[in-house]
């Protein structure tokens, strides 16, 4: 399984790094250095359109930050991380390039 350079959108609260979203185990903050395995799970994004869950990453910096602009609340604490990333997949029903990455580390 090759990783894969990729960008991450989070937002930092008080020094941490947190999902937007969907945690893992019950917690949005993400440690950084350590892989985490992404909980799989059937999800939506609020609409009917179900997909299994996974690290939602960009791999092109421009990309990412055209990503983020979608964002209209909370702009003050989000960020763009760089990460490695393992066995991904397109989020086929995104109009952006994202990914669903089964395993994520934050560097």
């Amino acid at each position: 399984m090759a990783e894969i350079q990729a960008y991450k959108i989070v937002e930092v609260v008080d020094g941490k790094v947190k999902t937007l979203f969907h945690g893992l185990n019950g917690s949005r903050t993400i440690p950084s250095g350590v892989w985490l395995k992404a909980d799989q799970k059937l999800v939506s994004d609020g609409g009917s359109t179900q997909y299994v869950s996974g690290w939602h990453v960009l791999t092109d910096y421009d990309e990412t930050k055209k990503y983020l602009g979608r964002f209209k609340t909370r702009t003050d604490i989000l960020t763009i991380v760089p990460c490695v990333v393992k066995n991904v997949r397109p989020k086929k029903h995104s109009p952006s390039p994202v990914l669903l990455a089964e395993f994520m580390k934050l560097i």
